[in-house]
């Protein structure tokens, strides 16, 4: 079972998935999508502004405008949404549990 796992619900009315386990084995991504293989920084993941996975506790710097500016580390939405799986496709467990 894999901890990296999160799951949305889209604009699009879909519940989708996204696994990232097997991504962090991907070359070519931002040196920092590789922290989040580290439990410890994947799970403090939280919804940025405009509704991408941002994660607080892995600022990166960035250049806009001749100016350097650190922000949260976030996945881009159209990558996220390209790269998820409907939910249908997992196998659910009722646990009949309040989360």
């Amino acid at each position: 079972m894999s901890l990296y796992k999160i799951t949305r619900l889209w604009n699009t009315g879909e519940v989708r998935v996204n696994d990232f386990e097997d991504e962090f084995n991907e070359p070519n991504k931002h040196e920092a999508f590789y922290q989040l293989a580290d439990y410890d920084i994947f799970k403090y993941v939280s919804i940025g502004d405009v509704g991408t996975l941002q994660w607080v506790n892995l600022p990166i710097t960035i250049n806009f405008d001749q100016e350097k500016m650190t922000l949260p580390f976030d996945l881009d939405l159209i990558v996220l949404y390209e790269k998820s799986q409907p939910i249908s496709k997992y196998r659910l467990v009722q646990t009949n549990e309040l989360v």
